[in-house]
């Protein structure tokens, strides 16, 4: 077995009928939808901004960052709130779902079957056995973003 410093954790959080996970550590909270006031001239997948706590923080939708159709928000849809460096970021998701705890051995990285939308943003995959979980990358999402 595993100790559990060798573990990884990751949200996972369902669009579509797709899993997709987040490395906790840019995790900072999972907030339910709020109002988002919409921001003009921002680029698509760019909803608006929320109000949080007295912070500003721009919030975007999973759904179009990786090419789905928008759908209304439901009880389940929440946004993450994940942070890189000085940048916080409002994430839209389908569901969360749970904390996954992963060995290193389950991810594999530099996934190429991926179209190039999404292999900007995707770094890898947990395979899990009955569904593949693409891993964010959070990082290369807010370059791709701030470009």
């Amino acid at each position: 077995m595993f100790k559990g410093s060798e573990l990884k954790q990751y949200i996972a959080f369902e669009i579509e009928a797709e899993v997709y996970a987040v490395d906790v550590l840019f995790v900072e909270s999972i907030e339910r939808m709020a109002h988002i006031t919409r921001v003009p001239h921002s680029p698509y997948e760019i909803v608006g901004v929320i109000n949080l706590r007295g912070d500003v923080i721009p919030v975007m939708s999973a759904r179009r960052l990786l090419g789905y159709e928008e759908i209304p928000p439901t009880d389940a849809t929440r946004v993450a709130i994940v942070k890189y460096d000085d940048y916080r970021l409002g994430m839209i998701v389908d569901r969360v779902i749970e904390i996954l705890n992963v060995s290193p051995e389950k991810i594999q990285w530099g996934i190429e079957a991926l179209d190039s939308k999404r292999k900007a943003v995707i770094s890898g995959l947990i395979n899990l056995g009955d569904k593949p979980v693409m891993v964010m990358d959070i990082s290369r999402t807010l370059e791709w973003l701030l470009d």
